[in-house]
C-alpha cells in the first residue's frame, strides 16, 4: 500500500505540486503497526487533483478533500487549509487553502498524527511528534481546551488513542476533557 501512496505523491509532485502521506498511517508505521488507511495531504486543490489523475474516479467532500479510488484503493486527499471559526464544535465555517505544509498541520488534532512522508518516504516531524511517540504521551497540537471546544470529536479521540496506544494523556489534555 506504501508503494502506491507513494506513486501518487510523485504522481502530484510531477504536476509541480506538493504531496505527503500524513497521519495515521505514518504513526502506525513507527509503532510497528499494521495499516492500509492512507491520507495525503497536498498543495494541489480537487481541481488540479481532477487533471493530474483523470478518468480515476473520485469523490469530493466539503472541506477541501477528495476520495481518490487509485488502482482499487482508496486514498483521502486534502488540499493544505487553515480552518476558520467552529461554529457547531465540530465543522469550520470557513476552509483557506494554504501553501504551507506546517500551517496545514497546526489546524490537526494531536501532535502523533501530524507525521508525514515525503515523496521518498523520508519522515517530515514538524511538530515534535516523534519525541510523542517515543514518550507516549498524548498531547494537541494547539492549546488542549480550545482544540476540543472547536472539534468536541477530538476528546473521543484523545480517550482511544490512549486506550489503543496505551499512551499517556498530557496533564493539559486532562484538563481539558474535564473543563469540556
Amino acid at each position: 500500500m506504501i508503494e502506491l501512496g507513494l506513486e501518487i505523491l510523485n504522481k502530484i509532485h510531477e504536476n509541480g505540486y506538493v504531496a505527503y502521506i500524513v497521519g495515521g498511517y505514518v504513526r502506525d508505521s513507527l509503532l510497528n503497526i499494521s495499516s492500509n488507511d492512507i491520507d495525503i495531504t497536498t498543495n494541489a486543490t480537487p481541481k488540479e487533483l481532477k487533471k493530474i489523475f483523470p478518468g480515476v474516479k473520485m469523490e469530493l467532500s466539503n472541506y477541501g478533500s477528495l476520495v481518490l479510488y487509485y488502482k482499487n484503493n482508496r486514498f483521502d486527499i486534502t488540499t493544505f487549509r487553515k480552518e476558520e471559526k467552529y461554529l457547531d464544535n465540530r465543522h469550520p465555517s470557513e476552509i483557506i487553502y494554504v501553501n504551507d505544509l506546517k500551517t496545514d498541520l497546526l489546524r490537526r488534532d494531536f501532535t502523533i498524527n501530524a507525521l508525514c512522508l515525503d515523496k521518498d518516504n523520508k519522515l517530515i516531524d514538524l511538530i515534535g511528534g516523534v519525541d510523542d511517540l517515543n514518550n507516549h504521551v498524548l498531547k494537541t497540537i494547539t492549546d488542549s481546551d480550545i482544540s476540543f471546544q472547536n472539534d468536541a470529536l477530538r476528546i473521543l479521540r484523545a480517550i482511544r488513542f490512549a486506550s489503543l496506544l496505551d499512551f499517556n494523556l498530557s496533564d493539559e489534555i486532562i484538563k481539558a476533557i474535564k473543563k469540556n
